[in-house]
């Protein structure tokens, strides 16, 4: 035995240096191996969303709002979702590089994955419609989310330009309803030839947006009609409205 075996086997007795099982290092790769799957599914989810705000981000209203492209761009871009992504992807090469194998892939390379993935999945949840479903949930439950929407109300607040939103609270007739507005205040929308978007139907208690013009006091005629979120409820095409007796 050399001299540096030895002096290697007297600093182990020193210690009192034990060996870890196989145990330890199983459940060590296993553990590190979830975190990685876990970031990039928590991106994935981030993604999601992002591709679901830029597919309903109704690239159209800039003509309505005096804005550019560019600029009505910068405003609707989905920067939360954004960081969220990036901030996971980051995660995700962390762990990633402290596999066994690991090491061995340059970053980019290892980014490069995670973001594919994470984009290819977010995709998938979109298209089965539950980013939709979650959006949902994080605008009803969670609080400093409720305040992103703040832009959105008052794009939406703008009946002079056009663009009108809030609440259907009555059917009048086939070619009216009544609506509250974000700001409680009541119209009467004519809805005659008005187009309903995505698979809304004229509804009570349905958030709506309307594109259209203003009539008179309180009064706006609506060209088309989108839900306020997502694609609304079952519905679409041009209005078909039922009122119950009594309502005329």
């Amino acid at each position: 035995m050399t001299d540096i075996n030895k002096d290697i086997v007297r600093k182990i007795k020193e210690d009192e240096v034990r060996p870890y099982s196989r145990h330890y290092f199983f459940l060590k790769r296993s553990a590190i191996w979830l975190l990685f799957g876990l970031s990039v599914l928590l991106g994935s989810i981030a993604a999601g969303i992002a591709i679901f705000q830029l597919r309903y981000a109704e690239w159209d209203l800039y003509r309505h709002l005096g804005h550019s492209l560019i600029e009505f761009a910068l405003l609707v871009f989905p920067c939360l979702w954004l960081v969220i992504l990036i901030g996971f992807m980051g995660f995700a090469y962390y762990y990633f590089r402290h596999t066994e194998q690991g090491y061995r892939y340059s970053m980019l390379l290892i980014i490069s994955l995670s973001v594919v993935l994470s984009i290819i999945s977010g995709g998938i949840l979109n298209t089965i419609g539950l980013t939709e479903k979650l959006e949902t949930v994080f605008h009803e439950k969670v609080f400093f989310y409720k305040g992103l929407e703040d832009h959105k109300r008052k794009i939406w607040m703008s009946p002079g330009q056009g663009l009108l939103s809030g609440m259907i609270t009555k059917i009048i007739s086939e070619e009216k309803i009544q609506i509250e507005d974000l700001q409680g205040n009541y119209w009467i929308i004519n809805i005659s030839g008005s187009v309903w978007r995505g698979r809304l139907k004229p509804v009570e208690n349905q958030k709506i947006k309307i594109i259209g013009r203003m009539a008179g006091k309180n009064i706006f005629v609506a060209n088309e009609i989108r839900p306020w979120q997502g694609r609304g409820k079952q519905g679409g095409g041009r209005h078909s409205v039922c009122p119950e007796k009594g309502r005329r």
